[in-house]
């Protein structure tokens, strides 16, 4: 007789699946984690796995959008000054893609571009809901007139700042690190352009 997991037991499974997914993203990549990896992390049978997710493209976009809410949590949580609002910018956006548990830095907008083809279209429409979510809580609590940041030109200056983020250090871990400052004051820069009076 198959053994009865409590809900409690449930969660606790969910949220192992959770930090292994984010470890073996880290390690591997979003294109290289397999069921087996998680299964393996995790301690359960291979079975088990599709009584939590129907795929493993479902379970890393999971990983992915829940530590995204943790990092848009602590963002949001940046207490800003209004008379110095660029500092607050550049510490938010250093909390999304400099800081050391972000996986800004390991998932490149072409892993999202994969997990997208792998799962059901409406996924990715609910997506950029969100991302126009985010957009608005962001542009709201930096006191950020919309009329002054453009959505549409702040994504294509996030997803430079990521895909130099996510790339490996081949010029040097310095003149990386450079790259990204010189990109988040830059980012700023354009977002404090619209800061309310």
């Amino acid at each position: 007789m198959p053994k009865v997991v409590s809900e409690y037991e449930k969660e606790m499974i969910r949220e192992a699946m959770y930090i292994n997914g984010v470890e073996l993203i880290k390690q591997k990549g979003v294109k290289r984690v397999t069921v087996e990896d998680i299964t393996s992390a995790t301690n359960i049978a291979k079975g088990s796995f599709y009584a939590y997710y129907n795929s493993k493209e479902e379970l890393l976009y999971a990983v992915i959008k829940k530590s995204e809410k943790k990092t848009f949590d602590r963002v949001i949580a940046v207490q800003l000054d209004k008379g110095n609002a660029k500092e607050g910018l550049v510490r938010a956006l250093k909390e999304i893609y400099l800081a050391p548990d972000s996986l800004a830095l390991y998932v490149k907008p072409s892993d999202m571009e994969y997990l997208f083809h792998k799962l059901p279209s409406a996924v990715e429409e609910w997506e950029q809901a969100k991302a126009n979510d985010y957009f608005n809580q962001t542009l709201a609590a930096f006191w950020i007139r919309e009329s002054h940041c453009d959505f549409k030109v702040l994504a294509y200056l996030m997803d430079s700042l990521q895909f130099i983020a996510s790339q490996d250090s081949s010029y040097g871990g310095e003149s990386k690190e450079q790259a990204l400052n010189i990109m988040v004051d830059s980012i700023a820069d354009y977002m404090s352009q619209g800061i309310e009076d």
